[in-house]
């Protein structure tokens, strides 16, 4: 963690809207909140004013471990609370679910959600509430990358939580359909993808060097290099599926404005593993 973040009381920030559907982030949040050490606070952004005693019965709060937690009551619009709630300089990830009310497969991403990890300035941990309860402790994490240096820099919150939660981290570069990035210092993919015994390991050595030396990779952080081929969305979900990692770390390189983000909206769709989400710096 950066020195000003360990000079704050660093906290784990739950959204509760008081649905079925955002109840299934209670378990993976409390788990991450004990695995880092840190205090677990709960948002609930409601209408009107509430005793502590029917807020916590209205969020089905009443866990024996959970009996302790700070509950913090909003009024106003969800995601601009919960993004003023993350101004926080001691909040080192938020919450939520992909969507909330009922727990119904096929669901999108819903309205707040989409707010608030278009405009997080802190990592955000989306869980799908249709989806198996998520495995923890979150000791394996999957890190798809492009080459990028911009995507590496974005990193290094990620990292540093891998390196929190003492977590390895699996990168994993997806040779698809998507275009080169154009950015300068960007590493391309071999030449000749399928020669791997000649090209892979030299290359695999290049992408690791980079992620360390942008993102600042603490050395106490294990971290292997895959290359894999498909679709980019779809192949990023089976590798998570196949090697069975905890959580998959996307990087927002836009606003999620209608056509971007397109790596990002499908592996949403296609995995129900728990996404963390970091935002590139600006331009």
């Amino acid at each position: 963690m950066s020195n000003d973040r360990e000079s704050e009381q660093a906290i784990v920030v739950l959204a509760l809207d008081g649905s079925p559907a955002a109840a299934t982030a209670v378990r993976p949040a409390s788990a991450l909140a004990q695995q880092l050490g840190v205090p677990l606070r709960i948002l609930h952004v409601s209408p009107q004013r509430l005793p502590d005693h029917e807020l916590r019965r209205h969020l089905a709060l009443d866990a024996s471990e959970l009996d302790r937690v700070e509950i913090m009551l909003e009024l106003g619009e969800p995601a601009e609370c919960i993004l003023r709630a993350t101004d926080d300089p001691g909040v080192q990830i938020v919450v939520m679910t992909t969507h909330g009310r009922a727990v119904e497969p096929g669901r999108r991403l819903g309205r707040v959600a989409t707010k608030v990890i278009a405009q997080a300035t802190e990592p955000v941990l989306l869980i799908r509430p249709e989806a198996p309860p998520a495995r923890t402790p979150f000791k394996k994490l999957l890190l798809p990358v492009d080459g990028a240096p911009k995507t590496a820099y974005a990193l290094t919150s990620a990292t540093d939580l891998a390196c929190s939660l003492g977590a390895s981290v699996d990168v994993l570069y997806v040779v698809g359909h998507a275009r080169r990035t154009g950015e300068p210092g960007s590493i391309e993919v071999p030449k000749y993808i399928d020669q791997a015994h000649h090209e892979w390991p030299s290359w695999a050595r290049e992408v690791a060097e980079q992620l360390c030396a942008c993102a600042k990779v603490a050395p106490e952080v294990p971290v292997r290099v895959f290359l894999s081929q498909g679709p980019v969305g779809p192949e990023i979900a089976r590798f998570a599926l196949e090697h069975q990692h905890e959580a998959i770390i996307l990087v927002r390189r836009s606003h999620f404005e209608p056509g971007r983000a397109r790596v990002l909206r499908a592996v949403l769709d296609l995995t129900s593993c728990p996404i963390l989400l970091v935002g590139a710096p600006p331009d």
